[in-house]
């Protein structure tokens, strides 16, 4: 005897408080047409078991012995992992699995015998299962209740050396025809198992639960759709025969079966069984699979802008750090994604949308488990970068079941960089700051799992209004059009000032960069600290106390650490300080360590002032106390060479290449020219 579909019942477990109060609603399920009182040549599909609820004995009375062919399907969230609940409005996957039956117990090969009056021509059929070679199917499902995503096509499942594949007919709702694909095996193994074979992406609609009659259910390609006949329209004219909004279909006849079996390609056949086509019930086993619709439902995500990545305590923290406000114009940051599910689930999965303006900002790299397994419990599952438009679609899994429940869960991070360019022009004053278009979250969505009913289901995201930043020049790019990079022009534009006073002139003002008045040896501590950065790897400016912004006020720029699973505090008033050096016996210093002496430059800090007579006074005022550690810390040098080769020496290896080191010395010469005697230095 054969099972029908009214053998079994689906129960659909809630998941969780939350979802509780769902109830299914057949009555209200969606006709596209009135179906026909009876149907002519309608096919009677009988479904003779589901996926892990058999055994072998089952199989053995349901006659399963001629079923050489296997194709099953199931629904997944977008990371694969398999889903019985799927919220209103969101993505999921439909997937066909293939099986050689061949070489299972109790499964017949049915090999004719040797045509006698052709003795050499033994058909050539094999019992061993070497897998399939061609599959063609149609697939049919409720319109109401799902709706095909044409933007994501069909996706091959990962061993198939696929050729011949169709695109697929979706012209009718609740329809897919001409699924499928020839298989070219060059392996030579067996494939004795289940193999995906392809995947296609729905779209959740109508609430309700849709079981094995009004889910996904495959057929043969050679299955058509079967039509209301009405005598007072042409044929093409008549409307699909629809029951609870799912296509029915007919089985070809007589030639048209013929044609469609024998006179074309699109059949089931397995390799090393001959021309032999599989095109009879009890050949090929077809699986449906059902999926309850729910309600719109979502789960709370929230987004954190940092340039330092948040350290967690197993992949949640017990608060959300605060967002970065400001940085210059080459900095990388990340924006980290967080997530807690409903209550009484897990965050099994999420998918998340980062939107940005593409003039402003680029993508640089999405950072999941295998990027930092110290903090980050999801892996990374699919990226998908529209740089052009400006966003991100990143897909992350986990594999726990204890993340998000009752803390926010960090999936990951993606990393943008700044692309803004902005002026160093002291013409109309300090230089100020411009604000960023927005950053922001544009849609997301969620696998929770509950573990009272072993259960998962896709659920929406919350989003948030976007973020924008505060901007700041980069001070010691200065020259070649401020080029992105602190190189060789931006050096040879300092040596030209150094030992000048600004007065009020701007061009001067550009390598002032502690704004005491004077081009000196502090000026030329962090510019030589920052030789060589550059906007094309991630890195940080050191910058003077009190910059960005006003340079008589604390500093807003430097790094900031933060603690584990605690929120962000204040950003970092600290920069990298050069120590003072005690005034000794000078040493004898050669270019080989004169950059370990830069760090021992003297410290010149000094307050903003915005008046050169201001800045003779203080500087005169000061002399005295520095003067003699500053002379005591020149005279080591042997020559000017040595100003030139220390920063040569301390440029990062990252950004020069042998064409600049080439020029670099090319160019020492004319660099010595410039200063005439050593009372310039």
């Amino acid at each position: 005897m054969h099972a029908t579909l009214s053998d079994f019942t689906l129960i659909w477990p809630a998941t969780g408080s939350d979802l509780a109060g769902f109830q299914p609603i057949f009555a209200n399920t969606m006709k596209k047409a009135r179906s026909r009182m009876a149907k002519r040549n309608s096919i009677g599909r009988n479904w003779k078991h589901r996926p892990g609820l058999e055994t072998l004995e089952v199989r053995e009375m349901l006659d399963a012995s001629g079923e050489l062919i296997s194709l099953r399907l199931a629904v997944t969230d977008l990371h694969g992992n398999q889903i019985e609940q799927i919220a209103q409005g969101e993505a999921f996957l439909v997937k066909a699995y293939i099986e050689d039956r061949r070489g299972e117990p109790g499964v017949v090969v049915d090999v004719p015998e040797p045509d006698p009056q052709n003795p050499n021509n033994t058909p050539d059929i094999s019992d061993d299962p070497y897998g399939f070679f061609t599959a063609y199917f149609n697939v049919t499902y409720d319109a109401a209740g799902f709706d095909f995503d044409e933007s994501y096509g069909i996706q091959i499942g990962p061993t198939i050396s696929e050729v011949s594949v169709p695109v697929p007919d979706t012209s009718i709702d609740g329809y897919i025809e001409r699924l499928g694909m020839q298989n070219i095996d060059t392996s030579g193994l067996f494939h004795p198992n289940e193999v995906e074979l392809l995947s296609f992406r729905m779209i959740a609609q109508q609430p309700g639960n849709y079981d094995l009659a009004e889910g996904f259910m495959p057929h043969f390609h050679f299955d058509v759709v079967d039509y209301i006949e009405d005598v007072n329209e042409l044929p093409e004219n008549w409307d699909v025969n629809y029951v609870n909004g799912v296509p029915q279909l007919e089985r070809l006849t007589g030639s048209e079966f013929m044609d469609a079996t024998v006179g074309a390609d699109e059949y089931f056949s397995l390799y090393h069984y001959g021309t032999e086509r599989l095109t009879q019930d009890s050949q090929v086993y077809f699986e449906g699979v059902g999926l309850q619709v729910l309600a719109p439902t979502t789960t709370e995500y929230q987004v954190r802008y940092v340039d330092e990545p948040t350290t967690t305590l197993g992949g949640e923290v017990n608060a959300l750090p605060s967002n970065l406000e400001y940085f210059d114009e080459w900095s990388y940051f990340y924006v980290e994604v967080y997530a807690k599910a409903p209550n009484g689930n897990s965050l099994n999965a999420g998918v998340v949308t980062v939107n940005y303006d593409p003039d402003d900002f680029e993508f640089v790299q999405a950072v999941g488990r295998n990027e930092d397994p110290t903090s980050l419990r999801y892996s990374i599952t699919f990226t998908e970068v529209d740089n052009e438009n400006g966003s991100v679609t990143v897909g992350y899994n986990t594999l726990a079941t204890d993340l998000g429940d009752d803390r926010f869960a960090l999936l990951g991070r993606i990393q943008l960089r700044s692309k803004i360019e902005m002026p160093v022009d002291y013409t109309n004053g300090e230089l100020q700051p411009t604000t960023s278009s927005d950053v922001m979250l544009g849609d997301a969505s969620a696998t929770i799992y509950n573990d009272i009913s072993d259960s998962r289901s896709v659920v929406g995201g919350t989003t948030s209004a976007g973020t924008n930043f505060e901007v700041w020049p980069v001070i010691y790019d200065v020259a070649n059009g401020e080029d992105r990079q602190v190189g060789l022009a931006d050096f040879s534009d300092f040596v030209a000032v150094f030992g000048k006073s600004v007065n009020n002139d701007p061009e001067i003002r550009k390598l002032d960069f502690d704004n005491n008045g004077t081009i000196g040896l502090s000026d030329f501590s962090l510019f030589v600290q920052n030789f060589g950065q550059s906007n094309y790897y991630d890195s940080k400016r050191i910058y003077p106390a009190g910059y960005p912004g006003d340079l008589s006020s604390p500093a807003l720029m430097g790094s900031s650490s933060l603690l584990e699973g605690e929120p962000v505090a204040s950003p970092s008033t600290s920069r990298r300080e050069a120590p003072v050096v005690a005034a000794g016996p000078p040493q004898p210093v050669s270019s080989d360590n004169v950059s370990s002496n830069l760090l021992s430059l003297p410290a010149t800090n000094s307050v903003s002032t915005n008046s050169p007579a201001q800045s003779s006074t203080e500087e005169g005022s000061s002399a005295a106390s520095s003067e003699e550690t500053i002379d005591a810390f020149v005279s080591q040098w042997n020559d000017q060479s040595d100003l030139i080769a220390l920063t040569a020496v301390v440029r990062s290896d990252e950004t020069s290449s042998d064409d600049e080191n080439a020029d670099f010395v090319a160019n020492t010469d004319e660099i010595l020219a410039i200063w005439e005697d050593e009372e310039q230095l």
